[in-house]
Formats: structure tokens, sequence, C-alpha cells
């Protein structure tokens, strides 16, 4: 059984590990962007590139955040159960940024789940136990590949600070958690 796999859920998994490493949101220090903000600007001056980022960033986090709590519900590991939550945290963290982030920028963003998304979730839906935690895995590392690409293209090719530096920050998380899901692979 094959999952759909895209672009959206390689996104949300740039932006749930930009969360996870970065803690937007932190009044930390260590926890900033190192791009300083952008000042509003009308979605026409940002790049088509920017645009679709922001947008694939939150329908992949929200799509993502549904495949954690259906792994909390359906895992048959009490560890994949733990990560489950702790990405569902990292992506609602991720997403809030991202919203605020579009929404400074005046960027519309999608309303729900792709047909690939909604088709992924029902497939997976139907397994339970180490058939569910096999296919969540190999599904959540060929994610974090393309996410890790998507990310580096949006730090080549995007325009706008704030955004070229979500993406820029998720990059070394990305790999981090590219390497734990490796270890997890059965």
């Amino acid at each position: 059984m094959s999952i759909i796999r895209g672009p959206v859920a390689a996104v949300a998994a740039a932006t749930v590990l930009a969360a996870g490493g970065c803690h937007y949101g932190s009044s930390s220090p260590a926890a900033r962007p190192t791009s300083p903000p952008a000042s509003p600007a009308p979605a026409e001056r940002l790049s088509a590139q920017d645009r679709t980022w922001l947008g694939q960033a939150h329908q992949g986090n929200v799509a993502e955040g549904e495949l954690g709590e259906l792994a909390r519900g359906k895992s048959g590991s009490r560890q994949i159960q733990s990560e489950s939550a702790t990405l569902m945290s990292d992506h609602t963290g991720m997403d809030q940024a991202v919203v605020d982030t579009a929404h400074r920028l005046n960027v519309g963003l999608p309303t729900g789940p792709t047909a690939a998304e909604a088709a992924q979730r029902q497939e997976i839906g139907g397994l339970t136990g180490s058939a569910f935690d096999n296919e969540l895995i190999a599904g959540l590392i060929t994610d974090h590949e393309q996410a890790i690409g998507m990310a580096q293209y949006e730090v080549d090719h995007g325009s706008d600070p704030t955004v070229v530096g979500m993406a820029r920050q998720a990059l070394p998380t990305m790999q981090k958690h590219l390497t734990m899901l490796k270890q997890e692979q059965h």
C-alpha cells in the first residue's frame, strides 16, 4: 500500500521541523529568526515562490497535524505515539507563525486539504499497529527528504527575508528529524 506524497506534505515536514528547532514565537533571543521581520508588503510584491511556500506550509501543517492525531490513536508503538504528540505541537506552533506571516504579507492561504492529502489520510487511516507505523514512518522519511529540498529551494530562490529565514532555519532540524525517522524505520 502506498501513501500519496507531494510537495504539501514535504513542506509540512519542513515547517514542523522549523518550529521544533526554532521555537517561533518564543521570547528567547536564540529562538528568534536571524532575518529581521519584513515590513508588511502586498502579496504582489512577494515572489510566487514565497507565496507558494507559505500556502503549502500552511496546508501541509494542517495535514500533518491530522496524521499526528491519527498516529496517537492507531500506532502500535508508544515511541511513535509520543513523537506524534511532539510533531502535532510543533506543527501547531509553526502553523501559527506561517499564518501570522502570511497575514502580515497579505497572502491568502488555502482553507482545506488537497485531494492528495485527503486520500492519504483515508488510506493510512485504514491501517493499524505495525502496518500503520511502517507506512507512516516511510511516508515521513519521504516527506522530510522532499522538505529539505523544498526549504533549500526557498532559501535559494525566495525573495522575502522572513519567509526565506523560516526555510533556512528549518534545514538543520529537518536533517536531525530525518536521521531520527530513519532510525525508526523497520
